[in-house]
């Protein structure tokens, strides 16, 4: 007999307060943020859900021992045939806890310090239930595992996971779970799986937690190591489906392929994360090679992903419509993109280290940035999306490539088709392709181009700092169709490629003589000796770009580089070109030092 009646009744009540509140639809969802759909919760209000009805099994081995009704044990399977809750304990070496209950049947698992076992299936396989709730009692810990081979699968409904689930799922307590997945999934469940606390372990041979139609996580404690996808859910028939909503927790994932992915959206507000993806940023992706390996036969670059990178996605979260973070810590080392919804990303709020082989954060269509902190340490290309909004935030960039890039993720764009080889292919600029920065402090540090648009630039607000080439091709702000300048303020150290008809603020684009050297200040002060922009480079630069709010047609501004004094610029319209000796500005091709831009419209 089960002794300890009124532990098991008080972990009774305490499960059925947790089970009977509903896991809240995320309501951070906004008009850019779609519902993702609710989450089956454990209803109590059948009988069998009274404590005096709780069953206890002891597992001993290859024996257990029931108090109780509903369920029974044979052969090394302990079945449960009705509704209610079921506290287990003890060891079971080789079998399985199966849940043959109603299909609208709930049914409620209290792990009490049990270990379970499969060699041949799932160790814990719920066949048509409506709900299962595992509940971990505070200090205990459970194990759960399955062997690497199973009888015959015959389709993806198949189980194929050390604890599968039919229907819905939902994980709650204090206690430990350490689940083993040694034929493919760790925990998996057909409907929506929900974890609100505990502190959880997988390890699996495929995805670690998949929810298919859904994954609401509220709290709890994670280390997870996939060889497959960390935490899934991959319903692709339904767009409502699909989703993965985070509150809180703490995770750290390793996982060889995604880490985060959801099919439709996935919304994060809450939680610290530490993932690593694929073998990490220090192995580059097929599509940096393949960039670098262009070089040889031509200048012409592609400024847009490929259309394939690699055949296997090794990103740190990825959604196929929306990811939407309002906050959480996360610290990621991807091999793949960072960041990656085939559709829109929405950062308000979060904090941000990056590190990867790829793009820091990358949307096919519109990438909207308002708040945060985002260094991304090293990466291919930082921020990239067809459209990119900044409006607040602090974003820092260090890119192989480009550090801030509107494409479309075709576009492949070749002003020069190698030396010697004519001045075709240069597209049209496509109005849809935009960066605009209305707010915000934006620092970068770039291979090529520190803002690229293959579109349109809108400099509106914020506080932009650039260290980017002046070269042919490359320089710290380049577009394809205008830049625009009506409020803000950037200083350079690389080329300006030129500022457009509509501008009302007034640039300076500068030429030096000689090159500067990295780690040089820049400073632009008014008449009075107020500094009003202020920058040390962190590359060598022949070229550079200014404008501020303070800056007035017809007054002078000086220019300083590490404190002293190389020319006064008399402000002449909305752009003033000058060389940094006071002579004319050589804003032309001028080779790779001379970078193109000038004092000119276009």
């Amino acid at each position: 007999m089960y002794r300890a009646k009124s532990r098991c009744f008080r972990l009774t009540a305490m499960l059925i307060v947790l089970a009977t509140a509903s896991f809240a639809e995320s309501r951070a969802q906004t008009a850019v943020a779609p519902a993702a759909g609710k989450t089956k919760t454990a209803e109590n209000t059948d009988g069998a859900s009274d404590k005096n009805n709780a069953t206890t099994v002891v597992f001993k081995g290859s024996e257990a021992l029931i108090t109780g009704a509903g369920a029974a044990f044979s052969e090394g399977t302990l079945t449960i045939k009705q509704p209610g809750t079921y506290t287990l304990s003890g060891t079971l070496e080789n079998g399985q806890v199966l849940v043959d209950a109603g299909k609208n049947d709930v049914v409620r698992l209290v792990l009490n310090g049990v270990s379970l076992r499969n060699e041949t299936g799932p160790a814990i396989y719920a066949k048509k239930s409506k709900e299962i709730v595992l509940f971990l009692t505070g200090k205990t810990q459970n194990k759960v595992s399955d062997g690497a081979r199973y009888a015959e699968v015959k389709d993806e409904n198949e189980p194929d996971a050390a604890i599968f689930v039919q229907d819905s799922l939902s994980i709650a307590g204090d206690g430990f779970l350490e689940v083993t997945g040694s034929h493919k999934h760790g925990i998996r469940a057909q409907d929506i799986l929900t974890i609100s606390g505990g502190v959880i372990s997988v390890d699996s041979a495929g995805d670690a937690l998949r929810g298919r139609d859904g994954i609401n996580i509220q709290n709890g404690n994670f280390t997870i190591k996939s060889a497959a996808d960390a935490i899934k859910a991959n319903n692709d028939k339904d767009g409502a489906k699909g989703f993965v909503n985070i509150a809180g927790g703490a995770f750290v994932i390793q996982s060889k392929n995604d880490g985060i992915t959801a099919k439709s959206s996935l919304s994060i507000t809450g939680g610290v994360f530490n993932i690593t993806t694929g073998r990490g940023s220090a192995s580059p992706s097929a599509r940096i090679n393949n960039y670098r390996g262009r070089f040889g036969g031509g200048f012409g670059r592609t400024s847009a992903k490929s259309s394939s990178a690699t055949s296997t996605s090794m990103k740190a979260l990825k959604a196929g419509k929306l990811i939407h973070i309002k906050g959480g810590e996360f610290t990621i080392d991807a091999e793949d993109d960072a960041v990656n919804s085939g559709d829109k990303v929405v950062i308000s709020s979060g904090r941000f280290t990056i590190k990867t082989g790829d793009d820091g954060i990358h949307a096919n269509n519109a990438l909207e940035i308002s708040g945060g902190d985002i260094n991304i340490v090293s990466c291919f290309e930082g921020l990239e999306g067809v459209s990119i909004t900044i409006s607040g935030g602090n974003i820092s960039v260090v890119s192989d490539d480009d550090a801030v890039n509107a494409a479309d993720g075709t576009a492949n764009r070749s002003r020069g088709g190698g030396w010697g080889g004519g001045w075709g292919g240069w597209p049209a600029p496509n109005e849809k392709m935009f960066v605009r920065i209305t707010g915000g402090t934006v620092d970068l540090y770039c291979g090529t181009d520190g803002i690229d648009s293959n579109g349109n630039i809108f400099i509106e607000g914020g506080t932009i700092k650039i260290s980017g080439p002046s070269s042919v091709f490359d320089g710290a702000i380049d577009f394809d169709g205008s830049m625009i300048v009506t409020g803000g303020e950037f200083i350079t150290a690389g080329s300006v490629i030129g500022v457009s008809e509509g501008s009302t603020q007034p640039v300076i684009l500068v030429s030096y003589v000689r090159q500067q050297p990295p780690g040089s200040v820049i400073a632009i002060k008014d008449s009075n000796g107020k500094t009003l922009l202020e920058y040390e480079s962190k590359m060598q630069y022949y070229m550079s770009g200014f404008t501020s709010p303070s800056f007035k047609v017809g007054e002078t501004y000086t220019l300083f580089v590490d404190g002293e004094k190389h020319t006064d610029i008399k402000l002449s319209g909305i752009v003033t070109g000058i060389s940094d000796n006071g002579g004319y500005y050589s804003g032309g091709w001028g080779g790779f030092g001379g970078g193109w831009g000038g004092g000119w419209r276009r």
